[in-house]
């Protein structure tokens, strides 16, 4: 046990902001439950939210004792973005919209399984498992076109009295920040990763984790309305 506390304590010294980033997510959860109607979309954000939850915890523990925990975030991408494909299911209003992400969520997922084999022609070896190549890309760039998809509905049919108590907009603010930084950080993470010499871009890094609280910011604002607007 002591040790166990004493590898947590050394991991959040040497990296702080990673920890912050990934305790972050805490920030939403404290908003979750508490509804009477709780709208068919926002279960599928709580769920997100919980699933975001134990990654992070589970990333904590796993880099505190410096074991490969890649196979998770590619578990995560997979996870929260079908999680998310479900969200906006459940905010779009027209069939042909609907039908479009079901057909968008089985073409992802059937691209994700080509990349993950890609990426890790050997699967058994486990240690040297090894980050999606493309699919982290094409899930930020989907992900994006959802969201501005969202906000032109929002401007030309939905009827909102006031737009700042919408828990959707929160989220897709949260997310099309989370998600733009995302795409235009990608390239310079993935050489900061491959590059064979001294090139380092630890700005970028520190960057994207702020994007990221961003994010669980946007989420914890969105939940904190949808509990005031249910009460």
């Amino acid at each position: 046990m002591v040790s166990f506390i004493e590898a947590l304590l050394r991991h959040t010294l040497k990296f702080p902001l990673t920890v912050t980033t990934e305790l972050s997510i805490l920030l939403p959860l404290l908003f979750v439950g508490g509804y009477k109607d709780k709208p068919p979309y926002l279960r599928w954000v709580v769920i997100f939210i919980g699933w975001t939850t134990f990654r992070n915890l589970t990333s904590i523990v796993t880099s505190s004792y410096r074991i490969n925990n890649l196979m998770l975030f590619n578990a995560d991408l997979l996870v929260r973005a079908l999680l998310l494909l479900a969200m906006f299911y459940h905010t779009f209003p027209y069939t042909y919209e609907k039908k479009a992400i079901v057909v968008v969520g089985v073409l992802f997922t059937l691209f994700f399984g080509f990349d993950f084999v890609w990426s890790n022609p050997n699967l058994s070896d486990w240690q040297n498992h090894r980050l999606n190549r493309y699919s982290y890309v094409v899930e930020n760039v989907l992900m994006l076109t959802l969201v501005l998809r969202f906000f032109l509905y929002l401007v030309r049919e939905l009827p909102v009295d006031n737009l700042l108590e919408y828990p959707m907009f929160w989220i897709c603010c949260g997310l099309l920040i989370a998600h733009a930084g995302s795409v235009f950080l990608s390239p310079f993470i993935h050489y900061t990763f491959v590059w064979n010499g001294t090139f380092k871009l630890p700005v970028m890094v520190i960057i994207e984790q702020c994007v990221e609280i961003t994010r669980n910011i946007g989420l914890a604002i969105a939940l904190s309305h949808a509990r005031r607007l249910t009460l």
